[in-house]
């Protein structure tokens, strides 16, 4: 099974979305939240083709949906590479490399 990896970048995207919900919902509804949005990033290991490709297809990018957030990464023989992980209502094609 291949590793998961989440860029500097991602890993930032989940502590925001942490921070944000702490200060909107509280820390138990925070807690809750990333622990999904972390369990289904590594369910990703199992089978990362099942989702999409991501609609620029240039970018070699696959986006999984978790709650209101999109999870963008790349599929590579040895790894699956988290790009970002960005609110639905953002536009990827300003924040994805």
């Amino acid at each position: 099974m291949p590793d998961v990896v989440l860029r500097p970048e991602a890993e930032a995207d989940v502590e925001l979305i942490a921070d944000y919900t702490i200060a909107r919902w509280g820390l138990e509804q925070a807690r809750t939240y990333t622990a999904t949005l972390r369990a289904d990033i590594s369910s990703l290991a199992s089978f990362p083709e099942r989702f999409p490709v991501h609609s620029q297809p240039e970018l070699g990018l696959r986006r999984m949906r978790s709650g209101h957030h999109l999870v963008f990464y790349l599929v590579s023989d040895g790894a699956i590479e988290i790009i970002r992980v960005l609110h639905e209502r953002q536009d990827p094609t300003t924040d994805l490399p």
